[in-house]
């Protein structure tokens, strides 16, 4: 293949800019949302650069379908800020949003070609063999767990969650670029859990260690000791359609099984969250 592709599966869809632009449009006075959409508008409008900021919009828009009117920076840990909080059935809920944009590492494995019809074709391939490890799927992953984690700590010391104080924390994660099309549900444990938590066919080595997740014990990047000590859940979200309900059923949620007694608690705790039915993938037991 040729030279990489900058942002192929990170580019900007004609459906998800003419979804904002409806949200935006019924948001258009609503107190609460004014800080979303200027920071849209202010920051060049629905343009590829602002896609956090979009992806940020569409969860805040499912909320007010509910009849929830979230706060947008919420107080967290310290001074820094939590991107939404609201309640729901009368429990609190603080959320924090991630997207996964595209790596250096898979940009690099993104290329075009011609083929001998004159067909113009882009592709990425990832591979555990690649020249460079970063261009694989163990990379992938563990630069997945990273970017999680890291939201967790700034300069040596907690950061957006605090200790839990009786409301749920959830991160969000934007997860439509990894692996270029947002992986599968083996993926999503992998990151959250780590090797231990899928079945030994889908675990992933890093020189020849298991390569662990977000939620375990062994992971030392930084912000993981954090992230397990004051986040409930992750929720992986993939969406295509761009329009009203899908969040919810593009939703995948790991518990942190640190922060609950049992499966039970889990379920109980994931009842309570507004957009339903919610998707949990572990905690069954």
């Amino acid at each position: 293949m040729a030279s990489a592709v900058e942002n192929f599966w990170d580019s900007l869809t004609r459906g998800e800019a003419d979804y904002v632009q409806t949200i935006m449009d019924e948001l258009k006075d609503q107190a609460w949302a004014a800080p979303i959409l200027a920071g849209i508008r202010d920051n060049g409008g629905i343009v590829q650069a602002n896609k956090d900021r979009m992806f940020e919009l569409r969860f805040a828009y499912a909320l007010h379908r509910q009849g929830i009117a979230p706060q947008y920076e919420s107080p967290g840990e310290g001074q820094s800020t939590i991107d939404f909080g609201f309640a729901n059935k009368g429990q609190r809920w603080r959320v924090e949003m991630v997207r996964l944009g595209e790596t250096q590492a898979v940009r690099d494995a993104t290329g075009s070609s011609v083929d001998s019809d004159g067909t113009f074709w882009t592709g990425r391939v990832l591979r555990t063999d690649a020249q460079d490890p970063k261009q694989s799927l163990e990379g992938e992953t563990l630069k997945a767990v990273e970017r999680i984690c890291q939201k967790c700590e700034s300069k040596g010391r907690p950061h957006k969650f605090p200790v839990p104080d009786g409301a749920y924390h959830a991160m969000l994660v934007d997860f439509r670029t990894f692996s270029s099309n947002g992986g599968d549900v083996h993926d999503r444990i992998h990151v959250a859990l780590g090797a231990a938590g899928v079945a030994e066919r889908y675990r992933l080595f890093w020189d020849k260690r298991p390569i662990t997740g977000v939620f375990s014990n062994e992971t030392k990047v930084r912000g993981a000791a954090q992230a397990r000590d004051r986040v409930h859940f992750l929720g992986f979200v993939r969406e295509s359609a761009y329009r009203p309900g899908e969040f919810a059923a593009a939703t995948q949620f790991i518990v942190n099984p640190q922060l609950f007694a049992d499966g039970a608690a889990a379920r109980a705790a994931m009842a309570t969250w507004p957009l339903q039915p919610a998707h949990l993938v572990n905690g069954s037991g």
